[in-house]
């Protein structure tokens, strides 16, 4: 018969581990949901304000099928934009647009008929595992294929014959603030403008377990307390690190003549204003534009004339057409 202090050991055992245990699997569900969510019809199309657009697919890393829309710049809707192009004596632009977390296209079709109207081709994609995107099933590299994505997309406008002479801006949101700067680092002679909304940050670890904080607000009660909390933190942290491997961060633009705008919410928790300012010394060259009240990717909704102002200036100023 096991002594008594033996049986208050497997009791303790049982106390400690098991919850733990179950923290750590519950964490790991909660991070591979981060990077495949839960998929959100996709509500706002260009069709929701009268845009007119082309359903395409682009292949992204390891084949996987992105779903795209390209939308015209109005002048060149229904005709040849090469010949509209040779005729106004202006080069065409592209803005291509990147979605956050847990989001989808729909998010920047808003945005996307601003640019439209202030004459802008527009191009918006659905990341991997994301609105109409296909799902991808795996379970590690999601970071290197994110980049990968985002890249392949931009240069896919090189297969377009009506397009002519073209130069590229991409406006990014979180994930994809930091995607939209890698395309201009592989590529600057063709994206000539960035705008970071909401990112990148330096501090991946540090980002992460804020991202906890801010979304993971209403956990089981036997994982509320503060022990377990910062035990599913842990868990949270180190498997979405698992998921994304990120890859090496940050990297030299090649190109210091590349226009960039950074902006943030100066009430946003997960990539707060000291995370930006950190990311700035990086890029001295980079105009940043700090809101207030704004939260993370929310700016636009709060200061929504003055962000398209800042936006279509940038772009003006980049590529020498009228501001709209």
């Amino acid at each position: 018969m096991p002594s008594k202090p033996s049986r208050l050991v497997d009791l303790a055992s049982v106390v400690t581990i098991a919850p733990l245990g179950v923290a750590a699997w519950a964490m790991t569900r909660a991070a591979w949901s981060v990077y495949h969510p839960k998929r959100r019809p996709v509500r706002q199309t260009p069709a929701s304000f009268d845009l007119p657009a082309e359903r395409i697919t682009v292949s992204g890393a390891d084949g996987v099928a992105l779903a795209c829309w390209f939308i015209p710049a109005p002048e060149v809707a229904g005709g040849t934009v090469a010949q509209t192009a040779e005729e106004v004596g202006q080069q065409q632009v592209v803005v291509v647009l990147g979605h956050g977390m847990g989001r989808n296209s729909g998010m920047l079709m808003p945005l996307a008929k601003t640019l439209h109207d202030a004459g802008y081709h527009v191009l918006t994609f659905d990341m991997r595992n994301h609105g109409d995107s296909a799902d991808d099933r795996l379970f590690r590299g999601q970071s290197p294929r994110y980049a990968i994505d985002h890249h392949n997309v931009v240069t896919s406008l090189r297969e377009r014959s009506d397009l002519g002479d073209f130069r590229v801006a991409c406006v990014g949101f979180s994930m994809s603030a930091w995607t939209s700067l890698e395309c201009a680092r592989l590529d600057p002679g063709l994206v000539r403008a960035v705008v970071c909304d909401s990112g990148p940050t330096l501090d991946i670890d540090g980002t992460i377990r804020r991202t906890f904080d801010a979304t993971m607000t209403k956990l089981p009660r036997f994982l509320a307390g503060p022990a377990m909390r910062a035990a599913s933190r842990f868990f949270f942290t180190r498997a979405s690190l698992f998921f994304l491997k990120p890859a090496p961060w940050p990297q030299e633009l090649p190109d210091h003549s590349v226009r960039l705008l950074f902006i943030a919410g100066e009430a946003d928790p997960v990539a707060r204003p000291v995370d930006i300012r950190a990311q700035l010394e990086h890029y001295p060259e980079a105009e940043v534009w700090w809101v207030p009240g704004a939260s993370h990717t929310t700016a636009r909704l709060i200061a929504t004339d003055e962000y398209d102002k800042r936006v279509l200036a940038l772009l003006s100023d980049t590529f020498h057409r009228p501001a709209g």
